[in-house]
């Protein structure tokens, strides 16, 4: 069985959405909510739609990896998916990932293929953190945003094919629960971003493979659980987590460039 898991912070109504779009093609799964203190009024009234869902509610805002950590010791599936909850489900897409783990006994991570909301490619698979591929992701995120034919074709290309993967967004991502929990859960130094990259990179240091499996769909809104009246405090957040990783991850001389970058940058 799986376990999903799908971490709350106010935005109730993608959090409905999400588990309205799933139920709708899947029932033999457990979900499990953690609501991180949400300061919404309406924020967890919702919860009696949906009578099978578990809920767990923190008195403080632990963070994205903590959050997912406590629901694990919640869960029961020998598979776990981590979801964003301002993912859209729009076909049937577990069966197919929990066969793909049955078959072949050396998967760790598997991601599906993410879709922005007018169904082109989300970027959401690569090569792991450096200064280098950063850059070149910015750019490449830069050009989808801006809807650059030339790139749009080219990721249409690169995400047609099952492939193994140096990461897979942690917007949605499968693991087995044996692995995870070998590896201790995720990291919960990362508040919040890096922790997808950080796991994966472990996974791989495991001998494990983790793949990109795009016969799976999702819509993401990619960015929709989180409002512009915290915007600093994410960029904070995804800066702490971003120098953390270079440091558990990267050389001296990578952490040195990133240092740098940051200061050109004035990030």
């Amino acid at each position: 069985m799986v376990s999903v898991i799908i971490i709350q912070y106010n935005n109730s109504h993608l959090t409905i959405n999400a588990i309205e779009s799933l139920l709708k093609y899947h029932n033999n799964i457990e979900i499990i909510l953690v609501d991180n203190n949400s300061t919404e009024p309406e924020a967890i009234r919702f919860i009696k739609k949906f009578p099978k869902l578990k809920v767990i509610h923190c008195e403080n805002n632990l963070g994205f990896g903590a959050a997912n950590n406590l629901a694990v010791q919640k869960s029961s599936g020998d598979i776990l998916l981590f979801l964003n909850n301002d993912v859209e489900v729009i076909s049937e897409f577990i069966k197919k990932i929990e066969d793909e783990f049955h078959r072949d006994s050396s998967i760790g991570i598997i991601g599906p293929k993410l879709l922005n909301q007018d169904k082109s490619v989300q970027l959401s698979c690569g090569k792991l953190p450096s200064i280098f591929t950063e850059l070149l992701d910015k750019i490449l995120y830069a050009a989808v945003d801006k809807k650059k034919s030339l790139v749009l074709n080219y990721s249409e290309r690169k995400y047609i094919k099952k492939e193994e993967k140096e990461w897979v967004t942690g917007a949605a991502l499968f693991i087995t629960r044996k692995i995870f929990l070998e590896l201790n859960g995720i990291d919960e130094s990362f508040f919040m971003y890096f922790e997808d990259k950080d796991l994966c990179s472990r996974v791989l240091k495991e001998g494990k493979k983790v793949l990109f499996f795009p016969e799976s769909l999702l819509i993401h809104l990619r960015g929709g659980s989180f409002n512009k009246e915290n915007q600093k405090f994410l960029i904070q957040k995804y800066r702490e987590s971003q120098i953390l990783y270079y440091q558990k991850h990267k050389s001296k001389l990578q952490q040195k460039l990133l240092k740098i970058y940051l200061k050109l940058s004035s990030k």
